[in-house]
């Protein structure tokens, strides 16, 4: 265990080192950098600081669907390897910072019919300490996980969390670290998962790199590489531990009213009540934004 703490350890170093490396040339080229939220809910196919600001007051909505290889949720794969499909409808309440999502989790193989999911999500976005050093972006979110096929409600679960990100920090343009600490607990008491309650801590790093003469008209493209380690404290019924680390690569392709998200992630597992084996996988995220 003492060795792949020491391998993550080293591979969030590493992120740092890539930043400082990059910094000289991100300026010199002088590019405008797209939008890619530093905190990656992999679980899902949407970040969960992904919320769209600067709409003059609208109603903003849009539809996605990902198409990701395993379903692997905060370290655990519950699938055992088998992929889903999440779609996801999103309405946002202009620039008030308030949202709100709908989504779906479909296993791609039979024999699952329990592990479908009818989830509904609110979040809260705000920036804190603007114009300064310090300035903190921050999401609030309230997750309620819904087993629809599992009679009286007893496999659904609540989460509530927080995510902060300091994108000015640490003086290197796009080097973005990032906090989240969430809460789960059952719905019911009589439920089927009563165990689970307790809260986990996600330390990352965030990077955007920037890969020149990109494609057949030699564009720019952000590629966004990311690392996060996460402590467990009870959450999902598991051990108080260091449970995994999780690094990830993904890119935006498209324009602002559809954007193709591919993305491959690889977790480095430490705490076998969360996942015995490491875990590998991919996805592609399509989203359309109703103008």
């Amino acid at each position: 265990m003492s060795t792949k703490r020491l391998l993550c350890s080293a591979l969030l170093v590493c992120l740092v080192r890539i930043g400082h490396c990059q910094e000289t040339e991100s300026v010199q080229q002088g590019a405008d950098q797209i939008t890619l939220p530093p905190i990656k809910v992999l679980y899902y196919g949407f970040d969960l600081l992904d919320i769209r600001h600067g709409i003059k007051g609208k109603i903003g909505a849009e539809l996605s669907a990902t198409f990701q290889s395993k379903h692997i949720w905060h370290g655990f794969d519950l699938l055992d390897d088998h992929g889903i499909f999440i779609p996801v409808a999103t309405v946002t309440l202009g620039d008030t910072g308030l949202s709100g999502k709908v989504i779906g989790i479909y296993p791609l193989s039979s024999g699952f019919e329990n592990s479908v999911e009818l989830d509904f999500g609110i979040f809260y976005t705000a920036a804190l300490l603007q114009d300064t050093h310090y300035v903190t972006n921050l999401t609030g979110n309230y997750f309620y996980y819904g087993k629809p096929n599992v009679g009286g409600r007893k496999a659904d679960a609540q989460e509530i969390g927080v995510s902060f990100s300091w994108p000015q920090l640490l003086g290197v343009d796009s080097l973005i670290p990032n906090y989240y600490v969430g809460c789960l607990w059952p719905s019911r008491s009589n439920s089927n998962i009563s165990g689970c309650g307790g809260f986990i801590h996600i330390f990352g790093l965030a990077y955007d790199l920037a890969v020149p003469d990109f494609g057949p008209i030699g564009q720019e493209q952000k590629l966004r590489l990311s690392g996060d380690i996460t402590y467990n404290d009870g959450f999902g019924g598991v051990d108080h531990d260091w449970s995994h680390a999780v690094l990830g690569a993904s890119t935006n392709l498209g324009n602002d009213n559809i954007t193709i998200m591919p993305y491959v992630n690889y977790q480095i597992s430490m705490d076998d009540s969360v996942n015995k084996e490491d875990e590998i996988w991919c996805g592609v995220t399509s989203t359309y934004r109703f103008r």
